[in-house]
């Protein structure tokens, strides 16, 4: 007899022993319903939320888990919860997405109980429960979906409903608890919680480490790390810090260790003193983990990040460095912003997320005194956001959200980059001063507890004459962008008329400049209205510049002459003739793409700025990719090459040697050019004294073996053989199938994704389909969008939250052709009850495939 089949057989007699078989007959899916009132149903649905919120209280859990050191091993795991219950009239469900054969055992208030266990709940049943404190342990084997177990080390993400797949909970962001964790672990196994190490004693060749019992937390912030890692532990400021890492080159560790404990503690300093309340929870750890789902991610006292977003390559780039002092200060605001005031609802995730990408663009600035952080808030918000309100697929800021099962579909580029441009124009309307204080009043009034939008707009609508509700309906309630168009009014003046897209007649109240022209005077202008005159003279009409600031939001006139005095405009001026330019450009308004991209490379020839220059060369990359014509492209092709080659010659700059290295190995195709990058990878040719890294030289490796075919496998072994860092290796040897130069073995390798348990290192998959989708294999990779569409939905429910849209983007965004568009076409249009979230993903996913085929 299998193990498993004696576990089952166990729990059956134990069932036995205690209640009738009627009761373990109804212990499974598919049998008799719990009883009527609140029917079990998968997910969490708003119902079952509300009502539970309404009559739980001060809810504990402990949690005890026993990891063994072999990955395919179960992990064997107690959950006791105590909870307090104000009406014990109808059955309380827990929320497991588990099967039923993970439940060894279930006490309810000290006995054995007849629970029933229907669609990813387990009922309690009425005649057990009690009004006031009752208590529920439970056996079991802990779910595998949100541990990201790995040979040598395991973290929790559980974001936004995934608690329930590990272990059995009341999993809704407003049932705030405390956490006490057990792990038994390896002895050569570290870790860090939501709480501090309380002990480490020894046990039968293993650790048990014990950890005191947490803040207030919801259950989306509950977390773990644990596993083989170094620690680092400094003290700021009079707080300690402790962070996790598997990095292997010593060098890395020292070029980035002090900067990364520092940036913390300024974001610390920064927000304390922004939010008048000091940091509100009892420590501050961070974990450094390889292939990390997202950039970061907020843990009460043990925040986790992607590794190479902190430990960065020698010679990072200005828009690297920022990028990383921006993650920080993003993941740290979330302390205040979303960890100790949390959204009610998931339909409100957004607010946690506008706040911390807007006060991290804050926090950084006094960490970079010489970067223009108006031109860095332009260039890391608008292009996205764009992105999805042009698309067919565009969605509000504020979305519906019936069950929790979905709330994973509502992120995306609009909240984490539309949301705070919105929130720039709402501090502009209420002023600097009146917005803080408003922002102080919401932290101090739900402080532990949770709060909706609503709640924070009568707030901050207390310190205006504007009416807030009126002005949120239309920038967070509804989808897309205004569009701009300038003209002659009546009188002679220059009007400038402000249209909704969509035929609804909706105005964007907000504020931005205006410029007459290269050197003209600059204007404020308050865009409230149908139309709105202007105090530029008419004959400035082709020079001016609206919207030069970055501050406005929608499609704006522009005129391409402008860029013939392009040293005359300031860099924040610059990006936003390029952010227009380009959308200009997509929308067939007066912009022409091949046009456009013959000035794109003459601007990568002269600007210097690095955060314009990585704004331009991604633009030069879709375009190259999506826009131009093969033989257009073939035109262009040797100047582009020279252009970025050339840049790569700057000597004492590394950064931007790097910058445009990157690009040339992105973009050069032809064998002079791949011969260039084949040396450098080959390391027998130097570049300006740039060095690589592993990482480096893996990236060149995979972008050779597709672009050399013949060469392909040789590459593959030789990249194998240089690796030292296990993490890396694992890795590569994952996608080196996704690499080679044969066909089938592409083809099975794509088919093999289609295993749930393939797609585990999520990372690692979008990696590899990017191979796969290589704009030079499109032709062969076209038949892949079919299967990839059909996987979509098994890939949201068992996939993490951005996981969906990346799998799309990774997909579609190299392709080009009418049969490409048509696939996408009829997928959706087969499927007419499609899931309304999904199909938004792929139409938004889908809007340059759309746009380069017609």
């Amino acid at each position: 007899m299998e193990p498993d089949e004696r576990s089952t057989l166990r729990r059956l007699l134990q069932l036995m022993s205690s209640i009738s078989l009627c009761a373990v007959l109804l212990s499974c899916d598919g049998g008799a319903p719990a009883p009527k009132s609140l029917p079990a149903e998968p997910g969490v649905s708003l119902e079952l939320a509300e009502h539970r919120a309404a009559v739980l209280s001060d809810i504990r859990y402990r949690l005890e888990l026993e990891v063994p050191p072999e990955l395919e091993s179960e992990i064997r795991a107690r959950t006791t919860i105590r909870f307090e219950l104000s009406d014990a009239s109808l059955p309380l469900q827990l929320d497991f997405r588990e099967s039923f054969d993970k439940i060894q055992s279930l006490r309810l208030n000290g006995r054995s109980t007849s629970y029933t266990f229907q669609h990813e709940h387990i009922v309690l049943p009425v005649s057990e429960l009690k009004v006031g404190a009752n208590e529920v342990e439970i056996e079991h084997i802990a779910g595998n979906g949100s541990l990201n177990r790995n040979p040598d080390y395991l973290y929790t993400l559980f974001v936004p409903d995934r608690a329930r797949t590990a272990f059995p909970l009341f999993d809704q962001p407003n049932l705030k608890a405390k956490y006490e964790l057990v792990l038994t672990l390896p002895s050569d196994w570290v870790a860090i919680a939501n709480g501090a190490v309380v002990s480490v004693e020894a046990s039968d060749g293993r650790n048990i480490h014990r950890f005191a019992e947490s803040d207030l937390i919801s259950s989306y912030l509950f977390s773990f790390v644990a596993g083989r890692f170094e620690v680092v532990t400094r003290t700021l400021n009079g707080r300690e810090m402790t962070m996790l890492h598997r990095e292997t080159d010593p060098d890395k560790v020292a070029r980035n260790v002090d900067d990364v404990f520092e940036l913390h503690a300024a974001a610390l300093r920064w927000l304390e003193d922004f939010t008048g309340i000091p940091y509100p929870f009892e420590k501050f750890d961070f974990a450094l983990i390889p292939s990390f789902q997202y950039g970061g991610m907020e843990h009460v006292g043990a925040i986790q990040y992607r590794a190479s977003t902190l430990f960065l390559e020698e010679a990072p780039s200005a828009s690297a460095l920022l990028g990383r002092a921006g993650l920080i200060a993003h993941e740290t605001a979330h302390m205040w912003f979303g960890n100790l005031v949390t959204m009610d609802w998931f339909n409100d995730v957004w607010t946690k997320e506008v706040f911390a990408n807007f006060m991290a663009a804050k926090i950084v600035n006094p960490s970079f005194p010489e970067i223009d952080h108006d031109l860095n808030f332009l260039v890391r918000h608008y292009s996205s956001a764009y992105g999805v309100d042009r698309s067919e697929g565009a969605n509000p800021i504020r979305q519906d959200l019936a069950n929790l099962s979905e709330a994973g579909q509502l992120y995306g580029a609009i909240i984490y980059n539309k949301a705070p441009i919105m929130m720039r124009q709402l501090e502009v309307l209420l002023g600097e001063q009146a917005f803080r204080e408003g922002i102080q009043e919401y932290l101090k009034t739900f402080s532990f507890g949770n709060a909706t939008w609503p709640e924070l707009i009568r707030i901050l609508d207390s310190r205006t004459d504007q009416d807030l509700a009126v002005w949120s309906e239309v920038w967070v309630q509804t989808s897309g962008r205004p569009t701009f168009e300038v003209g002659q009014g009546d009188s002679g003046t220059v009007v400038l008329s402000q249209k909704d897209p969509s035929g609804g007649g909706r105005l964007w109240p907000q504020r931005f400049s205006v410029r007459g022209g290269p050197g003209g005077a600059e204007s404020s202008v308050l865009s409230a209205s149908v139309e709105t005159e202007l105090s530029i003279p008419v004959g400035s009409l082709d020079r001016a510049l609206f919207n030069g600031n970055g501050f406005g939001y929608g499609l704006f006139p522009v005129q391409p002459a402008l860029l013939e005095s392009w040293s005359s405009w300031s860099p924040v001026e610059r990006g936003s003739l390029l952010v227009h330019l380009y959308e200009n450009g997509l929308e067939k308004r007066g912009v022409e793409l091949e046009a456009y991209f013959d000035a794109l490379m003459e601007i990568l020839a002269k600007e210097q700025d690095q955060l314009l220059l990585s704004l331009a060369i991604d633009q030069t990359t879709r375009l190259y990719h999506s826009f131009l014509s093969e033989a257009s492209a073939a035109e262009r092709r040797s100047k582009l090459e020279e252009v970025l080659w050339a840049g790569t010659q700057n000597q004492g700059d590394e950064s931007r040697t790097k910058l445009f290295f990157t690009a040339y190995a992105s973009l050069g195709s032809s064998p002079e050019a791949l011969d260039k990058i084949y040396r450098v990878w080959n390391t027998s040719a130097t570049l300006g004294g740039l060095k690589l890294s592993e990482n480096d030289t893996i990236d060149l490796a995979e972008t050779l073996a597709v672009r050399l075919p013949g060469k392909a496998q040789k590459i593959v072994e030789a990249q194998l053989a240089r690796i030292e860092n296990p993490d890396n290796r694992r890795r590569f040897e994952f996608i080196a199938p996704s690499l080679s130069a044969e066909p089938s073995v592409r083809d099975e390798f794509f088919a093999c994704l289609a295993d749930e348990k393939n797609r585990q290192t999520e990372s690692w998959v979008l990696d590899a389909l990017a191979n796969l989708h290589h704009p030079s294999r499109i032709g062969h990779s076209e038949k892949y969008i079919q299967r990839s569409l059909e996987l979509l939905q098994e890939i949201q429910i068992t996939g993490d939250i951005f996981f969906p849209k990346r799998w799309l983007d990774q997909t579609l965004q190299n392709h080009r052709s009418p049969a490409a568009s048509q696939t996408v076409r009829e997928f959706l249009e087969q499927r007419p009850d499609y899931n309304a979230q999904l199909r938004m993903k792929i139409l938004q996913a889908a809007d340059l495939l759309f746009r380069a085929s017609s």
